[in-house]
């Protein structure tokens, strides 16, 4: 790998925003506010009434139109978001974050008169325009939204949700975002600072020194466990109102509104859920394997993320830049030079900090601005990998804004991890092909094997934990309690009596943040893991062949649904030994990883 160009990695630890906006309280925000409100208003005005019997170019012009508007509303959003993830504790970035959570929607509201027409048209008059050769560039925006009729509550109701989310649903999301924020943990360590941000601790999480990580663990999950009364009450909050949405739209199961669109059944899903929970036994396989390679007799959930010896050492910010970009250039050139751009112009806020919200995320508008990245850099390996990670969704989010209009810049939810997976993927192999030494070759495999682990059957793990909640949030409000039980029976089905757990881990839940401001979504994880094997598989068959026709997936973005999407590179949804095949290539893995342990 190459030494970094960068003399000091704290030049690269903030990101540029100023190609959005210059300050929270630039005027351009104003004007750009102002021109949404005028343009929503004025397409109001100029096609509502109308609209059933309008021409495919007045449909055109009308889509057009609402296109650039919602690039402006998403530059507008994209600035107060990524300034409240960086510093939940400016007033200027809260408050502009919590005017915008409030006004875009209402803005949005505006113009919703646009699908509900698209829902209303007759037969005839909805494959009129699903034909017309004016509206190629949306055909597919179309299917989508009329894939939805019947779940639309009409434009008053649509109106009153949304002021109300203003101090309920979204409220609740930037607390609980705003409290964990401020969270300090405080280990009691000598040599260490007296307290310490949720990231610095998660970092200790993984220390070679299992007393330091026991510790950490803890101490980290004992301080949601301090604040579960007002965290409770915001999942409790978020649950039901996530259910009573479902109820009123008429949609028969949680997962129904991602799938939608996608025209597939939610048996999809449960049967990714079903399959996956029958091989829990892979995950035992591998920390009794992990426990003896490690010589821990008690393997304990503070051991789960253990580093290997070989994979503690330090990685600076510019090694591991090094390292993601070599592994996305040695598949695709247009990869590593797009990934290159992330650091040399200032695209990525990379270290940890007060006030700075944990977690990493990469924030994307298709054509309307480059991409942002957001990490929390505490140099392991594991942040190498989430680097990679990020850097897998902002290079496809770049190749999507080159080919498609903002409509249809949007990543399909089923695909949406695996570009990102698929970066992790090749990083991990990179750094295992050019590693001879078999302990040192087992470490890497071993860390590889836990991130899928994560994906694969954490992931759906609190899934099933989600949906367990959200049946029996129907008949009452949960009490932690409760809540700490379902939790620690899906970790009881995953780990069995491999892993020892300690009287905080059944507080895990409240750490996982997508189940509020994601609901479902974790299973994207899963699928869009063991849908990476299948690709891996593809690669490994094709060599550069693929490299093109990998590309051409990135820049799909939602112009084609999942199905035919993935029938380009010869994946069928359809067949039923699609996640076998999946998961046989993770079991390879393990079994590769017992083999080396009992060299």
């Amino acid at each position: 790998m190459t030494l970094s160009t960068y003399s000091d990695e704290q030049d690269l630890q903030r990101w540029d925003l100023s190609c959005l906006y210059m300050a929270p309280d630039d005027p351009a925000i104003e004007t750009d506010l102002e021109f949404a409100w005028r343009e929503a208003r004025g397409m109001r005005a100029d096609f509502a009434a109308g609209l059933l019997n309008a021409s495919c170019t007045e449909w055109r012009v009308l889509f057009d139109r609402h296109d650039a508007l919602h690039g402006v509303l998403n530059r507008l959003f994209s600035y107060a978001y990524l300034l409240f993830s960086a510093d939940t504790q400016s007033d200027a970035s809260k408050n502009l974050y919590a005017r915008l959570q409030g006004e875009i929607p209402a803005i949005q509201n505006e113009v919703g008169f646009i699908e509900r027409a698209v829902q209303d048209l007759d037969a005839s008059a909805y494959e009129v325009l699903a034909t017309a050769e004016e509206l190629v560039p949306y055909r597919d925006h179309l299917s989508r939204i009329r894939s939805a009729t019947g779940h639309s509550l009409g434009e008053l109701a649509e109106r009153i949700i949304t002021l109300k989310d203003r101090t309920g649903s979204r409220a609740w999301i930037q607390y609980y975002f705003e409290t964990t924020a401020d969270f300090r943990v405080r280990l009691g360590l000598d040599g260490y600072p007296e307290e310490m941000t949720l990231s610095e601790a998660h970092r200790l999480r993984e220390s070679n020194e299992r007393a330091i990580r026991e510790v950490a663990h803890r101490e980290t999950l004992k301080i949601y466990a301090q604040h579960a009364r007002g965290l409770t009450f915001v999942f409790n909050a978020l649950f039901d109102n996530y259910r009573s949405m479902m109820e009123l739209r008429g949609y028969g199961h949680p997962f129904a509104p991602l799938l939608a669109e996608e025209r597939l059944d939610a048996s999809v899903i449960d049967t990714l859920l079903e399959t996956v929970e029958a091989h829990y036994p892979m995950v035992q396989r591998y920390f009794t394997a992990k426990a003896a390679v490690m010589g821990i007799t008690a393997f304990a959930s503070h051991d789960l993320r253990a580093a290997y010896q070989g994979n503690a050492s330090y990685i600076s910010y510019a090694e591991g830049r090094d390292i993601v970009i070599d592994s996305l250039k040695a598949f695709s050139p247009r990869l590593g030079e797009e990934a290159q751009r992330f650091f040399d112009e200032h695209y990525i806020d990379a270290f940890s900090q007060p006030g700075k919200r944990a977690g990493a995320y990469c924030l994307s508008s298709g054509p309307v601005f480059h991409p942002y990245i957001f990490l929390n850099y505490n140099h392991t390996l594991k942040d190498v990998i989430t680097m990679a990670h990020e850097l897998g969704h902002g290079t496809h989010n770049v190749l999507v804004g080159e080919a498609q209009n903002v409509t249809n810049a949007d990543r399909v939810t089923m695909f949406m991890e695996t570009p990102s997976t698929f970066s992790e993927t090749l990083t991990f192999k990179r750094l295992l092909t050019r590693e001879v030494d078999p302990v040192i070759r087992q470490q890497l495999l071993g860390s590889q094997i836990e991130a899928a682990m994560l994906k694969v059957f954490k992931s759906v793990a609190l899934t099933r934990f989600q949906l367990n909640v959200y049946q029996r949030r129907a008949s009452s409000v949960l009490p932690a309690q409760l809540l700490c039980q379902m939790w620690q029976e899906q970790m009881d089905a995953m780990y069995g009596d491999v892993v020892q757990m300690n009287e905080w881990d059944r507080w895990e839940w409240l750490t996982f943040h997508h189940t509020l401001d994601k609901p479902f979504y974790d299973y994207a994880y899963s699928f869009g893991q063991l849908l990476v094997y299948a690709l891996m598989r593809r690669y490994q068959e094709e060599g550069k062949a693929f490299e093109p026709r990998y590309l051409e997936l990135l820049r799909a973005g939602t112009s084609i649904t999942i199905g035919p999407l993935l029938e380009k590179v010869g994946v069928d949804l359809r067949d039923p030994e699609f996640w076998q095949k999946g998961l046989a290539y993770l079991d390879d893995m393990v079994s590769e990883f017992e083999s080396l342990a009992q060299m």
